[in-house]
This record gives C-alpha cells, structure tokens and sequence, in this order.
C-alpha cells in the first residue's frame, strides 16, 4: 500500500489481488495489449455527454450501504447509485498511472506508482495504465461490495467529463473509503492534465457509468470495450426508468389490484420488474399487463394466483432479493428490504431507514413467532425464506 495522495486530490491504492488470482478475473486470452489500444476515443457512436450526464443526475437507487469520500479524510457524501440497468457514481478524478513501466507512468513520473494493477492482461501482465482507458473502483467492504452490483475486473463502463465520454474496462482497485479514479489514458482523452502526481480533476464533475454484464473478452481489448460500451449507454439512455425512482417506502401497504392506481401500485410495478416479472407499464395504473405479472410472480413462488397485490404478496415482493444474515446493528439497503416487508407482513409500520435497531429486532421475533421459526431476532436463511414465499 502507498502513502496518502496529496490534498490536490491524488490518493493512494491498495492492490486486492495477487497477479495470478487476477489473470483469473481478467479471463484467457491469447496476446498482450497492441498499438491499437494507444488510440484515444474521439468520435464515439454513443450517447452524448450531455445525454448521460442528464440520466444519471438523478441517483435512482443507492446500492452502497453508506457513501464515500473523494480523496483520504473528506467528507463521505458519494452514493453509489443504479438504475436502467447501470450502476453509477460522481465524483473528482484521481490519476492511476499503476501498471506496465512506461515512459509515462513509472517510479520517476509517479511517487506512488506500483509495477502491478488488480485486474491484469491476458497473458497475465498488469495493465498500461498510459494507453489504456480503464476505471478503478473501492475495494469490497462495508459500504459496498462491487461484485454484488455486477462489476470486476473487464466490465465496461464510461467516463464523462464535460463534453466528452470515453469507454473502457473497471481495471484496478482502489482504497475501499473513497471514490473517483480513472487511468492515466482516460485523463488524457478526456483532456485533463493526465500527470498522477499533479492533473487529474477537483470536484463533483466527473461521471462514472458502468455496465454490469458487459464485459470484454481480455481487458486490453479496447476497441471492444469501447463497441460495447457505446451499445449498453446506449440502451442505458432509452431506458424507462421510471421504476428506479419510485419511493418503495410505506407506512402501509394496503392492498391493491385491477383498477387501483396510485404510489402503491407505482411501487409493485417496480417490484414486480425486479423479480423479473415485467408488468410493462410503470405510471401507477393497475392494468391487465400489471395482473398477469402478479399472477405469473405469484404462481412462481407459491401462492394462490389471484392477481391482487395484498400482505402475502407484498411481503415477498418487498423481500424479494439476496439473503444476507442481518441481526442488531446490521445496516444498509437490505435492511431496509427486511423493514419494508415486516411492515407489510405484520401489518405494522417500522421505520424504514436501514437501520437494524431494537424496534426492528422485536418485529423481526414477532414474526419469527407467528410463524413458528426460532425467535432470536436474527435474520437468516428460514426467516428470509418465510418473507420471500410470503408467509
């Protein structure tokens, strides 16, 4: 690990993974990075800058448990967000120069510089930090583990900073409390001053979209990065996403079924997507696209198909997801899920805010109670089970 960057806003990076357990992230391939990868992205068949920076100014969903800071001891007020398929932040730009020895990046050019990137090429050399655009991202923690959301090492993502977008693959890692970092070549195509030791970006002004399920087939494949990359922002900006910016908090969730209409039927429609049950219709009416999803999502998980959105329905939807155990003191957007489905099951509201605390913890056992599990308050696998089949 290296010292802290300067207050400028250059910052220290951690390695995660040893070279060989990366090449195994990185995938097989045959050859080293080659000339082609020095090119930097000019005219770029995607979504403009102004078009992306305007999807992702609203944050949708935070998928990180807490925020992040931009550089060593700032103040934490990044999320990290998603919708539309993308998983986003927005933050300043920290130069990462890590990697192959080159006349731009090396011991001399770079106080911090380190002969290897997390993510590596497919002969299992680190990545050219000076030719090739790559993202870093904050190693795995409490806040957030990126490798939930779908990111690791060769999925695309793109960077935005005033009027330009460049493409490129997550390629190293970061510290795991602070945000913002791009290689060496995406600095440079943005036209930021690319030295690690003094250019980069102060400020809020820079966008990092990512694609989870895009990847590369080797991570030094640029052009490739940069042909899907173009194609998932695309599908990124004609994305109704409508459903990412539904409140899904309720101090009740009553019933709701054909001919409803409202923030509740809004927030089942949305829920109902996520379970992979696309209602196709997301302005809050409860129309027969809607009733056919309920029914199919119904019938998938147990429960008579009546087409009506009511507790037993709205407890497995509102749990539906990964299974964490959580238990007093246990925080983030699953708790909140947990929260939200204790509301609708035990027809009690709790506040919502993430936060497992006492009055969580006693409706966590009451419901355990009713529905003959241990009642140790702890959320594990036969009460996260029990929520999502909506008993």
């Amino acid at each position: 690990m290296r010292p802290s960057r300067t207050p400028a806003g250059r910052r220290l990076r951690f390695l995660s993974l040893v070279a060989a357990v990366a090449a195994l992230l990185a995938g097989i391939g045959l050859s080293p990075a080659n000339a082609a990868l020095t090119a930097p992205d000019s005219a770029l068949a995607g979504p403009t800058a102004e078009q992306l920076r305007a999807k992702i100014a609203a944050c949708g969903t935070q998928v990180s448990s807490g925020k992040y800071a931009q550089d060593a001891g700032g103040t934490r007020d990044i999320p990290v967000c998603g919708k539309g398929g993308a998983v986003f932040w927005t933050a300043d730009l920290d130069v990462d120069c890590d990697g192959k020895r080159t006349a731009e990046c090396n011991e001399n050019t770079d106080p911090w510089w380190q002969n290897q990137t997390a993510c590596v090429e497919s002969d299992g050399q680190p990545l050219n930090s000076a030719t090739l655009p790559h993202i870093v991202i904050p190693l795995k923690s409490s806040t957030w583990d990126p490798a939930a959301s779908g990111l690791g090492c060769g999925t695309v993502g793109a960077v935005i900073y005033q009027d330009k977008v460049v493409y490129g693959v997550i390629g190293d890692r970061g510290p795991s409390g602070i945000i913002g970092e791009a290689s060496y070549a995406a600095a440079k195509s943005l036209g930021m001053n690319p030295s690690p030791s003094s250019g980069g970006v102060s400020g809020k002004v820079v966008g990092y979209v990512t694609f989870p399920g895009t990847k590369v087939t080797r991570n030094e494949d640029h052009p490739q990065a940069v042909q899907l990359g173009e194609a998932a922002a695309t599908k990124f900006i004609q994305a109704d996403t409508t459903c990412d910016e539904v409140s899904l908090d309720a101090s009740a969730y009553t019933a709701v079924k054909a001919g409803s209409s409202g923030s509740l039927v809004k927030a089942a429609q949305c829920l109902l997507k996520t379970a992979g049950f696309d209602p196709a219709s997301y302005q809050g009416e409860f129309d027969a696209g809607t009733e056919t999803a309920v029914k199919g999502f119904q019938t998938k998980i147990g429960l008579p198909a009546t087409g009506e959105v009511e507790a037993h329905t709205w407890t497995a939807l509102l749990s539906y997801g990964t299974t964490p155990t959580l238990q007093s003191g246990s925080t983030g957007t699953a708790v909140k899920r947990l929260q939200r489905a204790l509301t609708a099951a035990l027809g009690k509201a709790l506040t919502i805010d993430g936060s497992f605390g006492a009055n969580t913890t006693s409706a966590v056992k009451t419901y355990q109670s009713a529905r003959g599990l241990t009642a140790d308050g702890v959320v594990g696998a036969n009460t996260w089970q029990a929520l999502q089949s909506g008993k």
